[in-house]
């Protein structure tokens, strides 16, 4: 488990209570606690909060009394029970009152992080849900909006034709025709790729080598390093196959690249590394790829992969997010990296399904 949880513990019995502390702290979870109910509930905030681990009995209340006040102030976090014996009744009390889960004492470290892991996976589950429920619905809107849009501009475009073969002597009159033809390639273009971004992803996976993936990759971006000189550089440490789908993965690379050239100055080098890793415990491989542009601000990096969200002057802001759909769909992970010069992207592909 990767996700890093802001823990909140919630025990009057100062042994228990570092013990969770010491378990939480050494898979490096953000911790607080508190040996009273009054304590805790003297905090200012509760927003920042993911998970809360009660006891069940503590000196100034009891799970049932407090659940109910802690699912108010802090309705998004999840509630884990911890009892010193096991009662039925206690139990259904505390889950219809909105406790995630309950764990018996002695903590057993083992039992305590299979719990959050659960929580992880189903947190993620819920996201991916929720965000596979919003991609089908974008993609019925721009399904039908494009469709009524496609003879509009099919018209305009007839017109924009038949107005050029009119204007051929007046220079100014088609560099403004030259403008209006831009802007409706641009509008189609936005069609196809927040139609692509939306619609369900059909993956044909094999065994395949990312080597080849991404030098296909970059040779079909030739047209776009035209009138820039870049070198190309690579390097391949151990087995560079996984189990992916090859065209989805060259999309991948092709969105990164052509943010790399268009960022990259005269002369630059646009890199990639490929090693053996771990994901999840899992085999995998880990792909980066950086250049030596002027890379990405930090105050945009925590929305690189947002929909419509960019740095650049043009584009639509799809590329990253429909990369990160794509790593997504692979079980993989895409992050970005801690280049000190340029941008760098870090891929993570388990080796299979």
């Amino acid at each position: 488990m990767n996700e890093t949880l802001h823990v909140l513990v919630l025990e009057d019995d100062a042994d228990t209570r570092s013990n969770l502390c010491d378990i939480l702290e050494l898979d490096d979870h953000v911790v607080e606690s508190a040996a009273t109910a009054e304590i805790a509930f003297a905090r200012a905030s509760w927003s920042e909060i993911s998970v809360v681990i009660l006891d069940r009995k503590l000196p100034d209340g009891t799970a049932d009394s407090l659940l109910p006040r802690i699912r108010e102030r802090a309705p998004n976090a999840a509630v884990i029970v911890v009892t010193g014996y096991a009662d039925l009744d206690s139990t259904i009390s505390a889950m219809r009152l909105g406790a995630y889960d309950f764990i018996l004492k002695p903590i057993h470290a083992d039992a305590l992080r299979a719990s959050l892991v659960r929580l992880v996976t189903l947190r993620d589950a819920q996201r991916r849900a929720l965000q596979s429920e919003r991609l089908a619905a974008i993609g019925q809107m721009i399904t039908g909006l494009a469709h009524e849009s496609r003879n509009a501009l099919q018209r305009a475009q007839a017109c924009l034709e038949m107005l050029r073969m009119e204007i051929e002597d007046r220079p100014s009159a088609i560099d403004l025709c030259d403008r209006i033809q831009k802007a409706q390639d641009d509008l189609s273009r936005l069609y196809d790729e927040v139609r692509g971004y939306a619609a369900p992803l059909a993956l044909e996976r094999a065994m395949c080598d990312m080597g080849r993936v991404w030098r296909h990759a970059w040779h079909e971006l030739e047209p776009a390093r035209r009138g820039k000189t870049l070198a190309f550089d690579e390097q391949i440490e151990g087995d560079a196959t996984c189990f992916a789908d090859p065209f989805s993965i060259g999309q991948v690379f092709r969105n990164i690249f052509e943010n790399a050239i268009a960022a990259s100055p005269e002369g630059g080098t646009i890199s990639v590394r490929c090693r053996p890793a771990q994901l999840r415990g899992r085999d995998s491989i880990l792909v980066t790829l950086s250049d030596e542009g002027p890379g990405i601000p930090e105050k945009s990096r925590p929305r690189i992969f947002e929909p419509f969200f960019t740095t650049k002057t043009k584009g639509t802001g799809l590329g990253m997010a429909i990369a990160k759909r794509i790593i997504d769909a692979h079980s993989g992970e895409i992050d970005v990296g801690p280049s000190e010069r340029g941008a760098e992207f870090r891929l993570n592909i388990p080796r299979r399904d």
